[in-house]
């Protein structure tokens, strides 16, 4: 059964199921295929029902061989954040101790954004014995007014990086903001790049790569009609560089492109569109530019590829693809349901 949902899951990955917003921005990005991390033994999948009050199940999966060794419910609908329109997962820390997951919104733009942070060293909330206190949740909670949504998170999980949407600037114009978790604390003011200060950070997120130690998280975007750029954010000190790529400037296939990072983190490679796109596809596509981690100098590019549908919409039917994900994992949650005769294994 394991076996069966992860190959739905994949299958949806492919399918690039997000949700945009109502004005073309980003919206709010899905991960059906979870989250791991570089060299993590698990992944983590958030499955939700669609059913009226039907809580989000969330599995930690062995990366190796599939099997689910610990869940957790939790109330209301939350999903594994994507961080960049290929489908790239997001939310899972560098110590794997913690996992960001998003609420489902109601409406575009959402009036407040809901998130559930896991602890997933916690598995029960146990039931209290007399003389006992209450154990620590495995999930605490926090809502923003106004529309945020995941960005990155601190190796040990104690910064939260937000984007917060400024609709009054535009449909996709935006900031980075940092949430301290232990103080439950919006910083005030925004994570910019300080040689950059004045200007507006605008644009999609194409793809996602992070450093091997989780620290830097690489996000190219495409610049929103101006040149593309690699925006660089530091998750352990909460700083931004931002890197123009003009050399990227015009390329009908730049939303099949993909980023990868050497195994020092001294060298990112920006790569061409390949023969599939999100995570997991071929790494060994095309290099264009390759960008020094430490000075971000750029060199290169080579020269550009007008391969097949170059200039067409990446993007397949996404509300079929989401209707077959939902009645898959429906079908899933409920034999596991009959399996267990009825009674749930954990909760949060």
């Amino acid at each position: 059964m394991v076996k069966r949902f992860w190959a739905i899951a994949m299958l949806a990955l492919a399918a690039f199921p997000v949700v945009a917003d109502a004005d073309g921005g980003i919206g709010t990005l899905s991960a059906p295929a979870g989250v791991t991390m570089s060299g993590s033994p698990y992944r983590y999948v958030a499955i939700q029902p669609r059913l009226s009050g039907a809580p989000t199940l969330v599995e930690r999966i062995d990366v190796d061989g599939g099997k689910v060794g610990r869940w957790w419910y939790l109330r209301g609908g939350f999903h594994v954040p994507a961080v960049a329109y290929d489908g790239s997962g997001g939310g899972l820390s560098a110590d794997g101790r913690t996992l960001v997951l998003t609420a489902l919104p109601r409406r575009y733009p959402p009036q407040r954004s809901r998130f559930a942070i896991l602890d997933t060293a916690v598995h029960l909330r146990h039931p209290l014995r007399p003389g006992e206190r209450r154990p620590r949740h495995a999930v605490s909670r926090f809502s923003l007014p106004g529309f945020y949504s995941f960005d990155a998170i601190a190796p040990d999980g104690g910064m939260v990086y937000l984007i917060h949407y400024l609709p009054s600037r535009g449909p996709i114009a935006y900031e980075v903001r940092g949430y301290e978790v232990a103080g439950g604390r919006l910083l005030s003011n925004p994570i910019v790049d300080p040689e950059e200060a004045g200007e507006r950070m605008q644009g999609l997120p194409i793809t996602r790569a992070m450093s091997p130690d989780g620290r830097w998280a690489y996000t190219l975007y495409d610049g929103n009609g101006k040149a593309p750029f690699l925006h660089a954010l530091d998750t352990v000190r909460g700083l931004a560089v931002c890197v123009d790529l003009p050399q990227l400037a015009g390329r009908k296939d730049l939303f099949g492109s993909g980023l990868r990072v050497d195994r020092s983190g001294r060298e990112l490679t920006v790569l061409g569109s390949g023969p599939f796109s999100g995570p997991g596809r071929d790494r060994d596509a095309e290099p264009l530019l390759t960008i020094d981690a430490g000075s971000f100098a750029v060199h290169g590019p080579r020269p550009a590829a007008a391969g097949p549908g170059s200039g067409t919409n990446p993007w397949v039917p996404i509300g079929i693809a989401a209707a077959a994900l939902a009645a898959a994992l429906f079908w899933v949650v409920a034999r596991r349901g009959r399996m267990a005769g009825g009674r749930p294994v954990g909760q949060g």
